[in-house]
């Protein structure tokens, strides 16, 4: 049985109801159409017909028909264009009908949602209750039932089939290769009465027109055929049979004969000479190619990173060790240790390939690429290395499943170049190659999926390059088109979100932000590989962002740790951004390590938006330099880490922070993440909570912070507003900590900072404060018990860290501690180690002022502050001096921001809230520096 009907349900919003009389669900050629119309003056209104006949009684049937819910060009979400099979009776409203199966739809200007209505339940949507172990939030992102909306109408089927004494339905949407959504109904569902509605939503009235057309009722004999067609098929079916190098293939097709226009589709990708590949870049197939591809061929795989330390096995996050092949021969994508399924490795095989022409590369590759395709996707419940996490990968989303972060990496760094060696080869089976093809083709499917994109992280910006790559590397699909379309819409909303006015990264990660350069870097150079030209608007932004991780950079021109990063070099980024952007000197500079071109013509700097401030006396080795973090918490990989600093003296980490943990989680992991892994102030023990909700993450909008720097001091201040967080407890207050760098005569030899801690807490009630600074020196110890000055050294370089007010002052040096609490280490991934935090501690009720000076000195070098002498410590000021070894001396203070009048000590005049008056050894004011007024 098959029969056609075409139909038109229009919203209107009137109150007249017409059916044209000729309109029949037998019409088999879907030339009759149903119109309904309605009208009204108020918003929310809906209209529906069924058609009169009732269908056969079939066991297993499949209908199709095609649905455009809104004529309106950008789309109206409030608009809904409904589809009801399994009616009980002509008389029943298809909106409303308690047992039905409906399909809805809602077009949107980029986006569109789909929900399936089965007895009244919106069974795709529906979370468990309770929830199981490692269940995730989906929030806006990873939603299976959205997607990009088109212009003109969109493809649905309905397949049904007997099982277990009721029917298993299958739901198809758009592509009809696989199910977007199966349910199993215990009962027996045949198509009986189809009815079709509109709902016009929204809080004023409007109208809509919603299209019904090419409905289909088909009786299935062959179950196979519907629910498992073949990767040469799918991919056959998605070729844009107008493009002219695909004639052979479009004659072939149109006579009937699919195998050989699945050969003709392969000799064409074999042969053809463009769009030329990406190639092979280091980064992405390693220098170590051949050993990276020889272990391959034996089982073996990097356990850190993909390669290095390969084996066949490797422990998890909860210990338990995992072969990365099973003795069956099964490739265990499922248990990804990380980077197993970006396929890196598939990269190494094809330059190893490229090389050796020897089969066996092949091979294995055909043998991996079937196997991924064929079985994805991988679910993993309770992750042990994503923290337990319910996790997946692949080409679909899942409801309670969190979806790596490979969507797109795989279409960008990895399966081109790899494809694009292998395609030409021989020995490359046929079915591995349309495997290939499909799965190039249900990536990019995910992709266009709106909730697959996070404008704001790393990963956004990979799925833009991953789509206009695939685009433009196959223009043999018809869905290229569209996805050229949507890649180069999305990117350009990437650079508006991602990257703030100063240049820096919305991550404010030293680590993530390059995520999002490299993609930039392959987006640029996709352009110039296919012949297009580059905006100008991706090389201004480009070449702004590197400014960013150049700033931060310390002496030995190492990154630091923001957020989810580490303290690598950057010198193999920079060597990219010379190749971009030659005319830029300090680029050169910095990817040579200083032997080459020139270092920035800046010293210290402000990023506004960024909140980042660096206090530096020069570039190079010899240098001194701190790094304030004032700003917003960063998006996707924020730490609770407000007013943290770090120190470097000549590339010698001073003061670093606890490290990065694990994503296995754990206590260590929670320690990294958490106020008590970096240096800034605990309240009762309590820590910063920033993530949840993440008030700060909109670091467009910079917060009025002073800054200034001269030849002889620089002035930073930052903030931190929303309070601690003890067992039980909220602590509301704000803390201001302000830097002076007061460079001397001399610098870098004269030059340390003075740190400004002040606390305000909302209530009158007793706190107890620690300010923590975690020194990765060998060695720790307390140099008196008066002046409580720690002494952090080693063979490589120094620091000491002297309290200008010890009144009511206690110093612990933690190592290694684990109760009450862990504090005093270093972590690294799941390897961790003790490194001496020395923890000041104090108590006050109100209002709360201490200073620290920062003197660092390298092995051969004197100190170039040898004491702090306390001269006024009240509600009114903080004045001390730091005596310098020469007797010369700076004058210090602080006063509350109310004290505007001039006050003087030792016939000195000090204004402002915040400066410093330097002495010669004859106690000649030789300079003074004032914050300015906010």
């Amino acid at each position: 049985m098959n029969v056609r009907c075409g139909m038109v349900v229009v919203g209107v919003l009137t109150n007249v109801l017409w059916l044209a009389p000729e309109s029949r669900a037998d019409d088999p050629d879907g030339k009759a159409g149903v119109r309904l119309t309605t009208v009204a003056a108020s918003a929310t209104r809906q209209t529906s017909h069924i058609l009169p006949e009732r269908f056969a009684e079939l066991d297993t049937f499949v209908v199709g028909i095609r649905i455009d819910p809104t004529e309106r060009t950008d789309g109206d979400l409030q608009c809904i264009a409904g589809f009801a099979i399994g009616l009980d009776s002509p008389e029943a409203d298809p909106f409303t009908a308690p047992k039905s199966v409906k399909f809805e739809l809602r077009e949107g200007e980029h986006r569109g949602t789909w929900d399936i209505w089965i007895d009244g339940v919106n069974q795709p949507r529906r979370e468990p209750s309770p929830k199981p172990p490692g269940w995730v939030d989906n929030h806006q992102y990873q939603k299976p039932w959205e997607f990009t909306s088109h212009e003109g109408d969109y493809k649905l089927r309905i397949l049904c089939s007997p099982e277990d004494g009721g029917s298993r339905l299958r739901f198809y949407f758009e592509h009809f290769d696989r199910p977007i959504y199966e349910f199993s109904l215990n009962r027996k569902l045949t198509p009986g009465q189809i009815g079709f509605y509109a709902v016009t939503g929204g809080n004023e009235a409007r109208q809509n027109t919603a299209t019904f057309r090419d409905l289909s009722v088909t009786n299935v004999t062959d179950l196979e055929s519907h629910t498992q067609p073949s990767a040469r098929d799918i991919v056959l079916d998605a070729l844009d049979l107008t493009d002219p190098a695909l004639k052979h293939v479009t004659d072939a097709i149109e006579r009937g004969d699919r195998q050989q226009a699945g050969q003709l589709l392969l000799e064409h990708l074999r042969s053809r000479k463009t769009p030329i590949g990406p190639g092979f870049k280091p980064e992405y197939c390693g220098t170590n190619y051949l050993e990276v591809a020889d272990a391959v061929l034996e089982d073996r795989y990097g356990t850190l990173g993909p390669f290095h330390t390969f084996s066949k096995t490797y422990v998890d996050g909860a210990g338990n060790t995992q072969q990365f092949v099973d003795d069956d021969s099964t490739i265990r994508w499922d248990l990804c240790s990380g980077h197993l399924t970006r396929h890196f490795h598939w990269v190494s095989l094809a330059k190893a390939y490229s090389e050796t022409e020897d089969k066996r590369y092949v091979d294995r590759f055909s043998r991996e690429v079937q196997d991924w395709v064929a079985r994805e996707p991988f679910l993993h419940p309770r992750n042990p290395d994503i923290g337990r996490l319910n996790w997946m990968d692949g080409t679909t989303f899942e409801l309670g499943y969190l979806n790596t972060s490979n969507i797109g990496r795989r279409c960008e760094m990895t399966w081109w170049p790899a494809y694009d060696e292998f395609r030409k080869s021989p020995d490359f089976t046929d079915d591995a190659h349309f495997h290939m093809l499909l799965g190039f083709i249900r990536q990019c499917r995910l992709i266009m999926n709106p909730s697959s994109f996070a404008a704001h992280d790393d990963g956004g910006a990979h799925i833009c390059v991953a789509l206009l790559q695939t685009a433009l590397m196959l223009p043999e699909l018809k869905e290229s088109k569209r996805w050229e379309q949507e890649a180069v819409r999305r990117w350009q909303e990437v650079l508006k979100v991602q990257f703030h006015d100063d240049g820096s990264h919305v991550s404010l990660s030293t680590g993530y932000n390059w995520a999002s350069l490299m993609a930039m870097e392959n987006m640029i150079a996709l352009y110039r590989r296919v012949g297009r030209e580059v905006p100008q608007q991706f090389l201004d932004v480009l070449e702004l962002a590197y400014r960013h991780p150049i700033a931060l950079s310390r002496p030995d021109q190492g990154q630091i740790d923001l957020n989810d990063s580490t303290w690598g070099m950057i010198d193999d980024h920079m060597s990219r951004a010379h190749k971009l952007y030659p005319h830029r000197d300090d680029f050169l500079w910095m990817a040579t390590k200083g032997e080459q071109g020139s270092p920035p013509d800046y010293r210290s700097i402000y990023f506004p938006n960024a909140g980042h401030i660096v206090m530096r006396t020069g570039w190079g080795p010899q240098h001194r330099y701190l790094f304030m973090d004032a700003g917003p918490v960063g998006a996707s990989h924020g730490k609770e880490d407000k007013l943290n600093i770090y120190v470097d003296y000549g590339g010698h980490q001073l003061l670093a922070s606890g490290g990065r943990g694990s994503y296995s989680g754990g206590p260590f992991a929670a320690y990294t993440g958490s106020t008590r892994g970096y240096n800034t102030i605990l309240v009762d023990g309590g820590v910063q909570a920033r993530t949840y909700p993440r008030y700060e993450i909109d670091g467009h909008i910079p917060e009025q912070r002073r800054w200034v720097t001269t030849d002889g001091f620089d002035y930073a201040e930052g903030f931190h507003t929303h309070g601690w967080f003890p067992p039980g407890k909220h602590v509301e207050g704000k803390q201001t900590r302000q830097i002076l760098f007061i460079k001397g005569t001399n610098p870098p030899e004269t030059s340390y900072w003075v740190v400004f801690d002040t606390v305000e807490p909302a209530d009158d009630q007793e706190h107890q404060y620690e300010a923590l600074f975690h020194s990765r020196r060998n060695h720790a110890g307390v140099v008196d018990d008066k002046s409580k000055t720690v002494h952090c050294w080693d063979g490589g370089a120094a620091l000491r860290i002297m309290p200008a007010v010890t009144d009511g002052l206690a110093v612990e040096l933690i190592h290694g501690q684990t109760e009450p609490h862990i504090q005093g280490w270093h972590v690294v991934g799941e390897n961790r180690a003790p490194m001496w935090t020395p923890t000041f501690q104090w108590k006050a009720t109100g209002t709360t002022t201490r200073a620290w000076v920062l003197v660092p000195a390298g092995p051969d070098q004197r100190w170039c502050v040898d004491r702090v002498e306390l001269q006024q410590a009240d509600v009114n000021a903080l004045i001390f001096r730091c005596i310098r070894s020469d007797g010369s001396s700076d004058l210090v203070y602080r006063r509350p921001e109310s004290q505007r009048e001039t006050i003087t000590i030792e016939g000195i005049e000090l204004q402002g809230d915040t400066g410093v008056v330097s002495f010669d050894a004859d106690g000649t004011a030789t300079s003074r520096f004032v914050a300015p007024e906010k």
